[in-house]
């Protein structure tokens, strides 16, 4: 009897760790120059924008990344100016089409136990449940300091091809605050 109890908590317990580990968020990749000092930093611009051939060429999700990149470097205490910024700061976006990763498992096993071994065969197979595909939308921001880039970092998410305005707002809220996150650099 405690053996059974033992098992049911070791599956518990492991099944728990899979969703953790699962739903945990993976940190937004940046990189910048180690040698600037990001602390005399006061006021940036908005530099011309570039958008990959396979990025968004609308004017509405080009304002959606301005708006959540100038909310988030007011809260860093920079003050945005029309020019001679210490930042020029510019961001650029790429979508990718990726096969959406629904699907169902039917898994059948069995076991056998002796009195001092046991056996087990299992059979399993996927079916896909649909063949949509899903965007991925990856924004990246780009911070130059007199024509060099001293800083970059990027993050995307994915979303359903049919994303609602007000998702895709978040999405991109979300991204950017993510991105963001991570300036000033912490040495």
């Amino acid at each position: 009897m405690h053996q059974l109890t033992f098992v049911k908590s070791l599956l518990v317990y492991t099944f728990t760790l899979i969703l953790l580990f699962g739903c945990a968020s993976t940190p937004s990749t940046v990189d910048y120059d180690t040698d600037t000092n990001f602390s005399q930093f006061s006021f940036y611009q908005l530099a011309d924008t570039t958008t990959d051939t396979s990025g968004p060429s609308d004017q509405i999700t080009s304002d959606r990344i301005k708006e959540a990149i100038n909310a988030q470097l007011t809260l860093k205490s920079l003050s945005l100016v029309e020019k001679d910024g210490d930042l020029q700061v510019n961001y650029f976006t790429t979508l990718e089409q990726r096969e959406k990763k629904s699907s169902f498992s039917i898994g059948i096993g069995g076991s056998n136990h002796s009195s001092n071994s046991s056996t087990g065969v299992g059979v399993g197979t996927t079916i896909p449940l649909d063949s949509k595909f899903n965007t991925y939308i990856q924004i990246t921001i780009d911070m130059h300091h007199q024509g060099n880039l001293v800083w970059r970092g990027f993050d995307g998410f994915e979303a359903e091809q049919d994303i609602s305005p007000e998702d895709k707002q978040k999405g991109i809220n979300e991204v950017v605050a993510k991105v963001l996150a991570n300036y000033p650099p912490k040495k």
